[in-house]
């Protein structure tokens, strides 16, 4: 995705494509991972997405058989294809566990 001059993100984004699991409540919703940074994701707007969306949901990140990071995050932006999350505080090393996970850190950086 090219930059915008009104981009107003704090962290930059990487282009990722793998399986995503959304969990609001008591339901489960499979989606899949566009974009992510320390900050958020970009993910698939899942088909049944509920209309009311609870406060916080919980992603599970399915990078490979093996690698499955989860995180909680509140729902920042629903659009037409896609759902934009942002990582609640507090996750900081599972989050930079998914970064190296995802390629978007090598070991230098961690």
């Amino acid at each position: 995705m090219p930059m915008d001059a009104n981009e107003k993100r704090v962290h930059p984004r990487k282009d990722v494509f793998s399986a995503a699991m959304l969990v609001a409540g008591e339901d489960g919703y499979l989606s899949e991972v566009w974009d992510i940074s320390q900050g958020g994701a970009r993910l698939g707007r899942p088909k049944h997405w509920p209309t009311q969306m609870p406060e916080l949901i919980r992603v599970f990140f399915m990078l490979d058989q093996d690698t499955v990071i989860s995180l909680a995050a509140r729902v920042a932006r629903t659009g037409g294809e896609h759902l934009g999350v942002q990582f609640v505080e507090g996750q900081e090393e599972r989050i930079h566990h998914l970064m190296y996970e995802a390629r978007f850190l090598d070991a230098e950086t961690t």
